[in-house]
């Protein structure tokens, strides 16, 4: 994620480019390590997503993708950033989370996380 020093220079000034904006850390409650953890790369999304961040598909009408409650990509099922809402990574484990002030966060699966979830029946857990 180039929001966070990794990447190439070069990612972001494109077509596919992604609008953030990084916001202050925080700690918060990770789902995946069951435990308060540390939040230090935190953003906040800006625009609609025009490009699946797992998979890189290009979404042809993000607009139509966003009329859904959770919108996904329909190529790989990737949950998608809602704009104006706030995520962040847990420091520990990576996994990612909706952590907007005043919530309980909320985990975003990533591919792996949404595979085990699928062979337990949606229920899942790392421990």
């Amino acid at each position: 994620m180039a929001l966070f020093g990794k990447g190439n220079s070069k990612e972001g000034k494109g077509q596919g480019a992604q609008p953030v904006r990084p916001v202050i850390g925080r700690e918060a409650y990770c789902m995946a390590c069951r435990e308060r953890r540390p939040f230090s790369r935190c953003w906040m999304r800006v625009a609609p997503l025009t490009q699946c961040q797992c998979c890189g598909a290009a979404f042809e009408n993000p607009a139509q993708l966003y009329a859904k409650n959770q919108p996904a990509c329909p190529k790989c099922g990737e949950l998608l950033e809602q704009p104006g809402f706030e995520y962040g990574l847990c420091d520990t484990c990576g996994s990612k989370h909706e952590v907007m002030a005043g919530t309980k966060p909320s985990l975003l699966p990533n591919r792996k996380q949404r595979a085990e979830m699928e062979k337990h029946g949606k229920s899942w857990s790392p421990h």
